[in-house]
């Protein structure tokens, strides 16, 4: 086969795992789907609505001057109770906005009633609200016309997910593990709920320090899925780099992905697990996730050492007391092995240097 024909074959190939529909619809229309429960935002999204007034107040600037705006993308369920339903995507910053203004936003009930800042082009919008506003304007806004790109849900998910990272990658930012909540929750709200859980865990919190942006973008949670990515190729026989064929986040979403496909994931005991760990690292404090000298900012790559080690070998570190562990972890950090395979950036996230962690951990752990 030449190249133009494998090329011709992944192109068609790739094309029919996407399934789309696109509407033109009025912003009326979106209020009373989602006061219908028709279009769902997500209870665990609607705290990422992060415009502040003035971002606010341009985007209603738009609709009433009707520049045009970027269209939104929801998802159609599939299965279940919600089956024919739509998820809202990418837009919630436009959405959310909408809802705001018109006081129909469910669940952020204090970011209700929006009043307008001065417009980058009409500056006398300042303190007007939409009751305020004259009727004819607030018909404007309800009959402004938005492009709706309707993904089916059972279409391929690594695809949904490739698609929704380029969209995103265009618009305000979300992280990846915002991305794995959105693209995998009809599948599986269990999961996401168990790594939402422990990553509300108070000890954990403590132990991560995080601030408020990366709580508010799931930070924890991704640390979390993290952990049990890689403690389930620790715990293998087989070589870490015969399971790690990808970078630290791709694996993560394969792993995800994978935990939603076969439904064997044994909750209560990944749920004992991890209470324990954090549990037996409270009392070390923050430091123990930190630089080979105890000190700096927190380290995933020491993150990964530190709770997979003491996780392959729980109930032998138990019974040291919390000073021993501590400064057996101290040493462990500072061993040269590990700072040899810290790298930088992206490549400290690599499939080689992840996997040479893994291994080295269950040597020195043992």
């Amino acid at each position: 086969m030449t190249n133009n024909e494998l090329l011709d074959q992944e192109i068609k190939n790739t094309r029919s795992g996407l399934s789309a529909d696109r509407l033109d619809m009025s912003f009326g229309e979106i209020i009373s789907m989602y006061e219908r429960d028709e279009i769902i935002i997500n209870p665990a999204f609607q705290r990422l609505f992060r415009w502040d007034n003035e971002q606010q107040t341009r985007f209603i600037e738009s609709l009433l001057l009707n520049i045009p705006i970027p269209p939104i993308f929801v998802a159609e369920i599939s299965e279940g109770n919600d089956a024919g339903k739509w998820e809202l995507v990418d837009g919630l910053q436009r959405v959310s906005t909408v809802l705001s203004f018109f006081g129909e936003l469910k669940n952020l009930p204090e970011k209700n009633n929006l009043t307008l800042t001065e417009g980058g082009l009409i500056r006398v919008l300042e303190n007007y609200t939409f009751k305020s506003l004259p009727l004819k304007y607030q018909l404007n806004i309800r009959r402004a016309v938005c492009r709706v790109e309707v993904i089916k849900w059972d279409s391929k998910i690594d695809m949904r997910y490739e698609l929704f990272k380029r969209i995103n990658s265009y618009g305000e930012s979300i992280t990846e593990q915002e991305l794995r909540n959105c693209i995998f929750r009809p599948q599986s709200n269990k999961f996401n709920d168990f790594l939402k859980d422990l990553a509300e865990t108070p000890n954990f919190k403590k132990l991560t320090s995080p601030t408020e942006k990366q709580v508010e973008q799931l930070y924890l949670q991704e640390l979390v899925l993290r952990f049990f990515a890689l403690y389930d190729v620790a715990k293998s026989d087989s070589p870490a780099k015969d399971k790690i064929n990808e970078n630290i986040s791709s694996y993560m979403t394969s792993y995800m992905k994978e935990v939603i496909k076969d439904e064997t994931f044994d909750y209560s005991q990944g749920k004992a697990l991890f209470t324990q760990l954090v549990e037996l690292l409270d009392p070390i404090g923050k430091k123990v996730f930190k630089g080979a000298r105890n000190m700096g900012p927190f380290s995933p790559n020491i993150y990964d050492i530190v709770m997979i080690g003491v996780a392959l070998n729980l109930n032998h570190y138990k019974t040291l007391s919390s000073d021993d562990l501590a400064e057996f972890i101290t040493n462990i950090k500072g061993n040269p092995d590990f700072t040899n395979l810290k790298g930088a950036g992206i490549a400290s996230n690599s499939k080689e240097r992840v996997a040479k962690r893994i291994e080295l951990t269950k040597k020195f752990f043992k």
